[in-house]
């Protein structure tokens, strides 16, 4: 109950942010395709899913009917214990743990095959970026029009193809 009731607030808030007219983008979340929660699950929110790199939905990815659109989520497959991912998300990260490590401690890094990045928390900044760009173009676009030209302007899943990497197919999305 008290999860429940922290989502609640947690959806009011935004809520509230969201009636003035910013735009909100969450990640679907991680849980291997259950139902996404909250904040992804507020209403208003641009809740972003994650694809691999044929542009089905990666295994991993949480889903349901407030996922607006997806982005590459990065996937890792037929990988053993010192084998390379595949189709890692590349990126700049920092090898602190707990904290930020200062570059002459080695804290700034690049992830690659071997030190992977994978997950809608690297899709949903794709989202974010783009609706920034659109943002600074016209300033005055309302969240709903932004959201409508997002998913306007995607493309749809693929039909039929696509599995999990462990022989169950992608859910029909």
């Amino acid at each position: 109950q008290v999860l429940a009731r922290e989502s609640v607030r947690a959806c009011d808030v935004l809520t509230e942010i969201t009636a003035r007219g910013a735009v909100v983008v969450a990640a679907a979340g991680n849980s291997a395709g259950h139902a996404v929660s909250a904040p992804a699950n507020c209403p208003g929110i641009i809740t972003v899913g994650g694809v691999r790199h044929a542009g089905t939905k990666v295994g991993f990815s949480d889903l349901g009917p407030e996922v607006a659109l997806s982005a590459p989520a990065g996937n890792c497959v037929d990988i053993g214990f010192s084998d390379p991912c595949r189709y890692p998300i590349l990126t700049t990260s920092n090898a602190g743990t707990t904290i930020p490590l200062a570059d002459a401690a080695g804290g700034s890094i690049y992830t690659d095959s071997f030190n992977t990045s994978v997950g809608t928390s690297f899709a949903a900044p794709l989202v974010a970026g783009t609706a920034a760009l659109m943002l600074s173009a016209q300033p005055a676009l309302a969240p709903s029009a932004l959201r409508s030209l997002l998913q306007g302007t995607a493309r749809p899943f693929p039909a039929t193809g696509g599995e999990n990497g462990d022989g169950t197919l992608v859910p029909q999305c």
